[in-house]
């Protein structure tokens, strides 16, 4: 028999291996993505990218209101579905691919009314074929993820990628405008179908056996999920009618480039928790330690990610896109907080989640969004789209803060213990922008300015942290876990 401290082990392990293939994966393909987007914004200018921000939104609305959440709920039903739950999962998605297809085909017009552009509305055409097409990709992705075998995500992730970039260059190349990503992102989806059959070994089937009890599942998951879009998508709403394309454009892009290191590092650094979690609802003690755990570790990163980037904004805007986008700078500084903010209790969500708390958690995403219009209503007319940025750092500041009270009364998870994930990234991470506002201006060369800042930055960080952490008697969190995955594989090349 196993003993629990051999489970504890084998289960950290696993959330670091999966956490690994997941930041790999998101990285690479984020990698990718950045280069991409450097050299595109030489050939693309600003109103390219709002015209299909805009469509992409208007997908994005209709989704929300349509997203069965099948996949997810497949993973929720334990580690061994029956072939009809998993074949009933893949028509239920494949159902909803094709409604969402029609639903944008009606409402494209409207779209182009709403945000006076006319482009908007053929693009939309063009890309609602495509996700009805990829409603059918093979569900077998599904069971890779919550078999933990995070490498076949990463050859999906990054295959696809490679293939949506290279047509968007070569498409850039031939029309020179919003075009090129349109082609970039139809050729994405026919790759990713493709490959999501050739990496995995299942073979689905339509059945609608089992669609009602998916259904029962994933219905307070839409629910989250339609919330948690006008929360994270409502001042793109507002700025896409309020600004002109080209001010769009500049938001939309200053919120990918800010967002990149804690947008994308967050989720993939918990993405592994969900199946460990759910694996461990026997024994929820050892669940919210390791929730804990997470949420220490992943805010020992993305906290210091977030700032740093906001206080090296100028630099690397500049650097990144060029000359004609520097009046993206405040969006990527804003937005780098924001992503910070986004997933500070990302861990607790997921602990909630395994659970069975979603009805709470719908609860707190519709407060925090209730928190964002006020704070928006408020904020924009002083100051425009710099104010629906402000309104979405204080209405997640509260989001976060919900959370917290949320699974100390649900899970008698302390929030003492909660608050300390943060203390020690968060000082360090706002004594580091102080200094690199205050001392950033070293060389006259944006490219060698911005790499000494990054250099000057990290080794700052990583001094406080080592210390704080030897002052704070070595508390659980990445220091900890990382002293015991290597200490681990020591013991193992030993063996």
């Amino acid at each position: 028999m196993t003993s629990s401290k051999g489970g504890d082990r084998s289960k950290k392990a696993d959330l670091i291996i999966g956490a690994i293939w997941a930041v790999a994966s998101r990285w690479a393909v984020k990698s990718i993505g950045l280069i991409s987007t450097v050299i595109l914004a030489r050939f693309l200018t600003p109103q390219d990218y709002g015209v299909v921000s805009m469509a992409f939104l208007v997908v994005a609305l209709v989704e929300a209101f349509l997203n069965t959440g099948a996949a997810h709920a497949l993973v929720r039903l334990g580690p061994n579905p029956t072939v009809n739950q998993i074949n009933s999962a893949w028509t239920l998605r494949g159902l909803q691919g094709c409604v969402l297809a029609l639903v944008l085909a009606a409402v494209a017009p409207l779209a182009a009314i709403y945000f006076k552009e006319p482009r908007v509305a053929p693009i939309i055409w063009v890309v609602s074929v495509g996700l009805a097409f990829m409603g059918f990709s093979n569900i077998g992705m599904t069971l890779a993820y919550r078999d933990l075998k995070f490498a076949v995500e990463f050859k999906l992730a990054l295959y696809t990628k490679l293939v949506a970039v290279t047509v968007t260059l070569l498409a850039a190349l031939y029309f020179a405008d919003y075009r090129a990503l349109v082609s970039g992102i139809l050729a994405g989806f026919v790759t990713e179908w493709l490959l999501s059959y050739r990496l995995h070994s299942y073979r689905p089937h339509w059945c609608t056996k089992n669609i009602k009890e998916i259904w029962a599942i994933s219905k307070w998951l839409l629910v989250a999920g339609i919330g948690r879009f006008f929360l994270y998508k409502t001042d793109q709403l507002v700025a896409g009618r309020v600004g002109t394309t080209q001010e769009y454009g500049l938001y939309t892009v200053g919120a990918d480039i800010g967002q990149l290191p804690t947008g994308e590092l967050g989720p993939t650094l918990t993405r592994p928790l969900f199946p460990i979690l759910s694996a461990m609802k026997h024994d929820w003690e050892r669940a919210k330690a390791a929730a804990l755990k997470t949420l220490a570790s992943a805010n020992t990163i993305t906290i210091p990610m977030g700032f740093g980037l906001a206080a090296v904004s100028e630099q690397a805007t500049l650097l990144l896109l060029g000359s004609q986008w520097t009046d993206a700078t405040p969006f990527v500084a804003g937005f780098a907080i924001i992503g910070t903010v986004k997933y500070l209790t990302s861990p607790i969500s997921t602990l909630l989640n395994v659970a069975g708390h979603v009805r709470v958690q719908s609860r707190i995403v519709w407060m925090e969004f209730a928190a964002f219009v006020a704070l928006a209503f408020l904020l924009t007319p002083l100051y425009h789209l710099n104010g629906l940025m402000l309104a979405r750092i204080g209405s997640g500041l509260f989001h976060a803060a919900l959370m917290l009270f949320a699974a100390r009364q649900h899970m008698q998870l302390s929030l003492r213990k909660s608050l300390s994930a943060f203390v020690r990234p968060l000082g360090g991470s706002l004594l580091m922008y102080g200094l690199l506002v205050t001392l950033g201006d070293w060389f006259a060369h944006p490219m060698v300015n911005l790499m000494f800042n990054v250099l000057m930055g990290a080794i700052f960080y990583t001094t406080w942290l080592l210390l704080t952490w030897r002052l704070a008697k070595c508390p659980d969190g990445l220091e900890s876990t990382l002293i015991e995955f290597v200490q681990a594989k020591l013991k193992r090349g030993q063996a």
